[in-house]
């Protein structure tokens, strides 16, 4: 998406940036995982066409993508997708989140990944509502986006998941107050220019 294409976002232990080619080797990595395949009902890609879909997403305006870094380090550890597919509602969106770096997981990074991407679409990008459809199997993000505050909306036996949502507007049409909070609190700025930065460092 263009609306993301050099923007860093930076909330509490994570940051958020654009996915750019130099990503793709990492992120190629991940998803040669089976578990992660499994768990992000994603299929196995190679090295080429990863390529040619990180080029394809940075041009799709139906499709937000950002590569989750540890703040501290600036390590790749996930990622984090909004897809506008919803034909009834153009606004709202279908949202996923990865922390595919095991030594990284159960430390509340993907909470807080959740946090500054939902304060991003609700407020930058005016989503409406944000729905997660997450296999059965998957106790750890069905717990997180429970906590959240998701509600489940329906439940596929067919394809083994459940389907939750969340409302990212009030009745005026503005983020609700959660996502505005959140939001004044995360840090925005050009990627290319704190990368540009931190290389002369």
């Amino acid at each position: 998406m263009r609306a993301n294409a050099d923007t860093r976002l930076a909330y509490a232990r994570v940051e958020l940036v654009p996915y750019r080619a130099e990503h793709v080797e990492r992120y190629h990595a991940w998803m040669s995982d089976e578990h992660l395949l499994e768990a992000t009902a994603s299929e196995r890609l190679s090295a080429d066409e990863e390529l040619a879909m990180q080029r394809e997403w940075a041009r799709d305006e139906r499709k937000c993508t950002f590569i989750v870094r540890d703040a501290a380090t600036h390590a790749m550890i996930g990622d984090c997708n909004l897809f506008f597919n919803d034909h009834d509602d153009d606004r709202a969106c279908e949202i996923e989140i990865m922390i595919a770096e095991r030594a990284f997981r159960r430390r509340g990074l993907a909470r807080e990944t959740l946090e500054a991407f939902t304060a991003y679409g609700a407020c930058s990008l005016g989503v409406t509502t944000f729905v997660a459809k997450i296999g059965f199997d998957n106790d750890a993000s069905n717990a997180l986006f429970k906590s959240f505050g998701f509600v489940e909306r329906s439940r596929s036996e067919v394809f083994e998941e459940t389907t939750y949502a969340l409302r990212a507007r009030d009745a005026a049409d503005a983020p609700t107050p959660r996502f505005a909070d959140a939001w004044a609190r995360t840090t925005r700025d050009s990627y290319d220019a704190f990368e540009a930065a931190r290389a002369v460092k």
